[in-house]
C-alpha cells in the first residue's frame, strides 16, 4: 500500500497561528479605538450663527510636547488599552508555550515591557542613531524605537547587507584560488 500524501508543512499548528494573528489584530483594534476618541479637540467659531464647532485633530497633526504627554496619560489609563495589553500578553504566552516564533514585524510592533502596540508619533518615537565618532561608520546605524509609555528602547541594527556564512566565504575563496 502506498503512503498517504502529506499536506502542506506547518498545517498541524495552523489553529495556533490563527489564534496568534487574531490576538494581535484584536489588540491593535482595541488600542486604535482607545486612541481615536481621546484626540484633543479645538473649538473654532467663524460666525455667530454657526456657533461653536468642534474639530477632531488627526494623528498627523503636530502637537505640543505637553499635549502629547497629556494624550499619552489619557490613553494609558483607558480600559481598552489595558485589554489590548492583556491580549498582547496572551499572544506572547501562547507563542512561548507552543514554541512558535512570532513573525519579525509582529514582534517589532509592540513593546516588550508594557505590551503597548507601538504607533509612531502616537505612543512611540523612532530615530536613527549612529554613535560612531562623527558618524563615520555607516554600518553602525541603529534604528531606536522608544516607547513613550514606559520609556523602553528597542534597537535594530540597520546594516545594508548581512554577512556571509563561513562556509560560503570558504567556497568563494576556493573558487577564486582555482581560477
Amino acid at each position: 500500500m502506498a503512503k498517504a500524501k502529506k499536506g502542506p508543512p506547518g498545517g498541524a499548528q495552523r489553529h495556533i497561528r490563527a489564534r496568534l494573528e487574531y490576538l494581535h489584530k484584536a489588540a491593535a483594534y482595541l488600542q486604535g479605538a482607545a486612541v481615536s476618541p481621546n484626540l484633543p479637540t479645538t473649538e473654532s467659531s467663524s460666525n455667530e450663527q454657526e456657533g461653536n464647532q468642534t474639530l477632531q485633530a488627526s494623528p498627523s497633526t503636530n502637537l505640543q510636547p505637553s499635549q502629547t504627554n497629556a494624550l499619552n496619560r489619557k490613553i494609558a489609563k483607558s480600559p481598552l488599552v489595558h485589554l489590548s495589553q492583556q491580549y498582547i500578553s496572551h499572544m506572547r504566552g501562547v507563542s512561548l508555550k507552543t514554541q512558535l516564533r512570532l513573525p519579525i514585524p509582529v514582534k517589532r510592533s509592540f513593546c516588550k515591557r508594557c505590551g503597548m502596540i507601538l504607533t509612531s508619533g502616537v505612543n512611540s518615537v523612532q530615530e536613527l542613531r549612529n554613535e560612531s565618532k562623527n558618524s563615520k561608520k555607516p554600518w553602525a546605524n541603529v534604528l531606536v524605537i522608544r516607547c513613550m509609555t514606559c520609556g523602553t528602547e528597542k534597537r535594530f541594527p540597520q546594516t545594508p547587507n548581512r554577512g556571509k556564512k563561513l562556509s560560503e566565504r570558504r567556497k568563494e575563496k576556493d573558487t577564486a584560488a582555482e581560477s
